[in-house]
Formats: structure tokens, C-alpha cells, sequence
């Protein structure tokens, strides 16, 4: 079983404390958002968790909380985007998250380590020459403390579309992502770093950026130290990630992304986070009387994703 913390919120940077909690206590409870009296009761101990994968904007809140992690597998997938607050205004100044991402490097070693230099889209403020001093500028910042860095243009949704007044983006966007997307490889390379597209129907290679998915078997190996059989999840287009668990619920998440997809009624944001008890088996709110739990038996070394 691999956990995925997470896809949908960001665990280390509003929910460390609760998902601390879980590992300790060996349990979990994942509310199913297709079905949401389903709730998926999971045993997190050592013994049936393959690795686990932090996807974090944020990770300075879970630093001092690591030795939880200590018997488990870990990997991080930090992202870091060079974008102001009208686009990003829930997140902290990004020399933060630089130096929180060189301090778990130095604990867990470059190799459990990826930079996300994702979305990228271009306004007139958001330019070619502005990413590529902002990209090198966390290049060298993180010399050493990664060699995988993953690319990925601005998807559309439907949260994009509704801000798109501050994200300002140009049609002609994905053309010259296509034509910066060697420049940024030239500058990873200098840095020991890189660089993978990953669900992008785009193909790269003469200029030295791989097809790759941000969750493979290749990374898993590195992680465990283990070959292991995982199929993928085929959770979109050009998408070859394994199949995860997430333990994350949508709406949640503070950092409020112009562009997130994961947040796509913020509306509820608020009143949802409310909920949260650190205390709760569930990340937001309580166990039901008409929910119906599904537990997970111990031999199933694969679960498929909600």
C-alpha cells in the first residue's frame, strides 16, 4: 500500500498534527468523495504501508514531527512556483519552503526528494525571462538536495477558469511552454537536476527532459529499497502514476491556488477546515451513524484508489 498525503490538500502544511496522530495511533478513516457515507478504514502501521508519499507547498510544519516516519518509506514531492500572492496568497515567503526542503534533504537524502516546478503558465507579468531567473534562483538554492525535478503546464479547470482575471494567462501559453521547457532543462543540468514531464502529451526528449510519472515504480524502489508490483491508476490522460491511497479530503486547503483542482468550491473551504479535529479519525469532521466503513483487510498489499 502506498498513502498519498496528499493530492487533494496539503497535509504538512494544515493538518501535520492530525496526521501524526494517525500513524501513531495505526489507524485512519478516508472518506470515500464519490460516496461520502463510504469511508475506507486503513491500517497505517509499518507493517502494511509500502511507502509514503508527502505532496506538500509547505513543509515546514511537519519537520520537527518526522521521527513518526521513522519506520516507513518516505518520499517528498515539494512544489515551488515563483508566483505572487494574487495568484498564491495562502502561502508562506518561498526562502521557507527552500530551507525547510534542504532540511528534510539533509535528514532523508536527495534521492527521497522531488521539486515540482508546477504549473507553469505565462501573463504578461509571468514571463519566458521571469521563469527562468526564478527557476534558476531554486536551482541553485537546491543544489544537492534533489536530482528529479517535474514540469507541468496549467491545466484548465474549472477553478482556472473562474480565476482567471488574476491568473491573466495567454492563450498561446502551452506553445511557449513547449519552447521554454528546453531552457529550463539547460539550467537543471547544470544543477545535477532533471527534468520529467509527467501527464503532459508532449514529447521532450531531444531536449533532455523525460516522459515520466511523478509516482513510479522507478522512485518506489529508490524509496524501498524494493522491486514491487503496483498497478497504475490511469487517473487521466498521459497519466502513468501507480495507484495511491489518499488519505486527503477536496476543500480543505488554505493556500487558496488560483489554479488549484483540488479546491473547487471555496466557498466551503472555510466552514470545512472548521470541521477538523485533530482528534478525529476522519480529517474533517466525525464518523456518522449511517456511515458504512470498509475496512481493509491486512493480506491486501494493494488497494485501489477511491
Amino acid at each position: 500500500m502506498i498513502l498519498c498525503c496528499s493530492q487533494r490538500t496539503d497535509l504538512c502544511a494544515f493538518y501535520s498534527d492530525w496526521l501524526c496522530r494517525r500513524f501513531q495511533a495505526g489507524l485512519v478513516d478516508v472518506r470515500n468523495p464519490f460516496a461520502p457515507h463510504q469511508i475506507l478504514r486503513l491500517d497505517c502501521s509499518p507493517s502494511q504501508v509500502d511507502a509514503v508519499i508527502f505532496i506538500t507547498k509547505n513543509p515546514t510544519p511537519i519537520l520537527d514531527k518526522m521521527d513518526v516516519f521513522r519506520e516507513y518509506a518516505v518520499g517528498f514531492q515539494v512544489t515551488v512556483t515563483p508566483y505572487g500572492p494574487e495568484i498564491e496568497p495562502g502561502l508562506p515567503d518561498k526562502r521557507i519552503v527552500l530551507d525547510s526542503f534542504r532540511k528534510l534533504a539533509d535528514r532523508l537524502g536527495s534521492s527521497h526528494m522531488i521539486l515540482r516546478y508546477d504549473p507553469i503558465f505565462f501573463s504578461p507579468r509571468y514571463d519566458e525571462a521571469f521563469h527562468l531567473r526564478a527557476f534558476e534562483r531554486c536551482c541553485k538554492q537546491l543544489s544537492g538536495a534533489c536530482t528529479q525535478v517535474i514540469l507541468s503546464h496549467l491545466d484548465f479547470y474549472k477553478n482556472t477558469r473562474r480565476h482567471q482575471r488574476e491568473l491573466n494567462w495567454l492563450p498561446d501559453s502551452l506553445d511557449r511552454f513547449r519552447q521554454l521547457a528546453p531552457q529550463l532543462a539547460q539550467i537543471g543540468k547544470q544543477y545535477g537536476m532533471q527534468l520529467q514531464l509527467c501527464a503532459e502529451d508532449l514529447d521532450l526528449q531531444r531536449a533532455g527532459i523525460v516522459n515520466r510519472s511523478c509516482m513510479d515504480a522507478a522512485w518506489l524502489e529508490v524509496l524501498t529499497g524494493r522491486k514491487l508490483d503496483y498497478p497504475l491508476t490511469q487517473a487521466r490522460p498521459h497519466c502513468h502514476c501507480l495507484q495511491v491511497t489518499d488519505l486527503g479530503e477536496y476543500n480543505c486547503c488554505a493556500h487558496h491556488c488560483r489554479y488549484c483542482y483540488a479546491n473547487f468550491d471555496e466557498a466551503q473551504i472555510t466552514s470545512r477546515m472548521a470541521q477538523h479535529d485533530p482528534e478525529s479519525s476522519l480529517l474533517i469532521g466525525h464518523l456518522q451513524p449511517d456511515d458504512q466503513i470498509v475496512t481493509k483487510k491486512k493480506s491486501e498489499r494493494q488497494l485501489r484508489l477511491f
